[in-house]
Order: C-alpha cells, then sequence, then structure tokens
C-alpha cells in the first residue's frame, strides 16, 4: 500500500511537470506573433512571448532584488539591534555589579556601625564602670584615710613602747654584762683556787679527787659562760673573728678526757682516727679556727653522741682531710625522723629529760662562725653520723 502511495505522489509530480511544460509551450506557441518595441530613436522587432517573458523575468529579478535588499535590511537592522542589546545587557550587568558593590559597601558600612555601636556602648559601660570604682575608690580612700590615721596614731604608740623597751632591753644588757662579769670573776677564782689547794701535801687522795671534781666543775661552768657570751655575739653578729691554726687532735683528746672524768657511769670508748698515717703519729691536725669555739663544738656534739648512744657502744671519731678539714662522728641510736630536717634549729630535742636543744644548734652557729659547714648523715641503719667540715689550715 506505502509503495503504491509513492509511486502515485511521484507520477503525480511528474505530471504536474509535464503539464507544465505543455502550458508553457503552448503559451509561446501562441504568442510567436512580432511586435514592434520602440524606446526614443529605437526600433525593435520581437516576439511578444519573450516580452512577456523578459517581463515575467524582469519582475522575478526585481522581486528577488527587493528581497534580497529586505533580508540584508532585516539582517542589518537585527544586527544592529543585536549589537544594542548586547550593549544593552552588559550595561546591565555593570550596572548590577555597581548594585551589588553598592550593596556590598553598605552591608560593611552596616557592620562598621553596628561595631561602632558596640565599641560606643562599651566605651559608655567602661565609663560607667569606671565612675563606679571612682567612687567605690573614693569611698575606700576617705576609709583608709581614716585607717591611716588611726595606723599613725598606734605607730606612736608603738614608737614609744618600742623606745621603751630599747630602754629596758639597754638596761637588761647592761646588768647581764654585770652579771656575767661577776659571774665569770666567781668561776675563774673557784677554777684557780683548787689549784693552790691541790699543793697542799696534806691532803688525801680522796681529798684531791674532790678539788679536781671541783676545778673540773669551776671550769666547766666558766666555758658554759663563755659559750653563751660567745652565741650571744655570733647571734647580734657582733662576733669579733681571730682565727689561728690550732691542733684539733689535741682538741678533742682533751674533750675526750674531760667527758670521761665528770662522766661516773662513763662505759663508751672513744676512738679518734686520723685518715693521714703522718697525722695519727703526730698527735698533729692543723686547722684554721678558734680554740675556745672548736672546744665547744665538739663538747656538745661528743656529748650528744654520748647521751644518744646504747650503753657499751663504741663512738668513732675520724679525721680526714681533702678541700676542707673533715671530722666525721659515728654512734649507734638514730635520729628520729621527725626532727632530723630540724636538727641543727633551736630548741630543737628528743629523748632527753634534762635536754634544751642548744647543743647542735649552738655547734652549727660556731662551725659557720668559722667559715665551716656542718651537716647530719643517718643513711647507715641504727648510726648516726655528724660531719664537720673546717678550714684547712
Amino acid at each position: 500500500m506505502m509503495k503504491l502511495l509513492t509511486k502515485i505522489r511521484e507520477n503525480s509530480y511528474l505530471a504536474v511537470i509535464i503539464l507544465i511544460i505543455l502550458f508553457f509551450v503552448l503559451f509561446i506557441i501562441q504568442n510567436t506573433e512580432q511586435i514592434q518595441i520602440a524606446f526614443l530613436f529605437w526600433s525593435i522587432p520581437i516576439s511578444r512571448a519573450l516580452v512577456l517573458l523578459g517581463s515575467l523575468l524582469l519582475g522575478i529579478l526585481i522581486g528577488t532584488i527587493a528581497t534580497i535588499m529586505r533580508g540584508i535590511r532585516d539582517k542589518t537592522a537585527t544586527s544592529t539591534s543585536d549589537m544594542e542589546k548586547t550593549k544593552l545587557q552588559d550595561t546591565i550587568l555593570e550596572q548590577d555589579d555597581v548594585i551589588t558593590e553598592m550593596q556590598s559597601e553598605r552591608h560593611i558600612f552596616k557592620l562598621n556601625l553596628e561595631k561602632l555601636d558596640t565599641k560606643s556602648q562599651n566605651d559608655i559601660d567602661r565609663i560607667d564602670g569606671y565612675e563606679k570604682k571612682q567612687r567605690i575608690t573614693d569611698a575606700e580612700l576617705t576609709i583608709s584615710i581614716a585607717d591611716l590615721d588611726d595606723a599613725n596614731q598606734s605607730i606612736s604608740v608603738l614608737k614609744t613602747e618600742i623606745e621603751r623597751l630599747h630602754e629596758e632591753i639597754e638596761a637588761r644588757e647592761l646588768i647581764e654584762k654585770m652579771i656575767h662579769h661577776d659571774l665569770r670573776s666567781a668561776l675563774i677564782a673557784s677554777a684557780s683556787l683548787p689549784e693552790s689547794v691541790l699543793s697542799d701535801p696534806n691532803l688525801t687522795d680522796k681529798q684531791k679527787i674532790i678539788v679536781r671534781l671541783i676545778r673540773d666543775s669551776g671550769e666547766r661552768m666558766l666555758e658554759i659562760l663563755e659559750s653563751s657570751l660567745t652565741l650571744y655575739r655570733i647571734e647580734e653578729g657582733t662576733y669579733k673573728k681571730d682565727f689561728k691554726t690550732v691542733n684539733l687532735f689535741k682538741i678533742i683528746s682533751t674533750v675526750v678526757e674531760r667527758i670521761a672524768n665528770s662522766h661516773s657511769n662513763y662505759e663508751h670508748e672513744i676512738s679518734i682516727t686520723c685518715m693521714n698515717d703522718d697525722d695519727t703519729q703526730s698527735d698533729n691536725f692543723p686547722v684554721t679556727g678558734d680554740k675556745f669555739l672548736l672546744y665547744s663544738i665538739f663538747m656538745n656534739l661528743l656529748t650528744n653522741a654520748l647521751e644518744a648512744s646504747p650503753q657499751g657502744k663504741p663512738i668513732s671519731v675520724i679525721l680526714s682531710k681533702n678541700q676542707y678539714c673533715s671530722i666525721a662522728i659515728s654512734n649507734y641510736g638514730e635520729v628520729p625522723e621527725s626532727i632530723r630536717d630540724t636538727f641543727f634549729n633551736k630548741m630543737v630535742t628528743s629523748g632527753k629529760e634534762f635536754g634544751t636543744g642548744l647543743g647542735t644548734y649552738l655547734a652549727m652557729l660556731m662551725v659557720k662562725a668559722q667559715k665551716g659547714n656542718i651537716e647530719l648523715n643517718c643513711s647507715t641503719p641504727e648510726m648516726t653520723t655528724i660531719y664537720v667540715h673546717l678550714p684547712k689550715a
């Protein structure tokens, strides 16, 4: 069916073309008559069919030219319109950009304005706070002025009281100096008189022992008095340093002998050893210091070691030399942990019925007054060692 329709359509096209050709041939045949065409001085004989065909072709040509020109004009107009439209669009885009930029600037300006408002508000709040603080400060200043007046009055009263206390202290110091002077004179007499008594040949051995005990007690009391005076001078910073080369071995030996003579229940062995054989053979261990201070130091330290050591346990004193002259005093018995950190402080004691806590404190002050150092060592179980470091001679 489709083929048939296609064939009929093609045949109809062909029939129409043939019919047009037949009409054209018929037109030519019917218009073969010659006509005269005149124009100015010319006259041309021509077939009517050619005139008609020429007129038709001229009309077609004019129409074609007009159509072409109109198309060109329309195209030109369209192109111009497109250009104007494009230009207009560009202008609109530029205006949009300007508007966008203006909106952005407006937004930034708005933000800056908000920040400025916030800052202004903060400044106002800060100023209010300053004013409030100023009011508080003024009130506090008023109170402080009143307190200052009260304090000045109190200071005046305190100054008067301090002046009175200074006067009392000066008077007390004067009295103490007088007492110390009188005691010292009496003790010197009590320590020197037994020597004249001992020269009496009529004394029995028992009486001589008693007289020696009196002499030793007087000397010990004199030493205690001198120690208290020295301690006072050291604490007050008025101690005059006059250090010399002294034989520490002899001083410690004297201390050990005094301790043995003054303790009736003495059952301890105190050994004195020098690490250097030459010092041991010569019984000489020279150090720089004050003889009386060194005597007091080791009297206190060895007495403490004796009292802290179990009965019958030995006590050792070892003398050695390195950068300093070092003396190690070791005894059995441990210092309680509760007082190890404050062992050399004033009034620190433990386990002594009549202990004052001044022995180690006095030793520490006297060692430091001689540019030395003292330390406690409890690293060995059930043992206590005190190291004293003194300048070399």
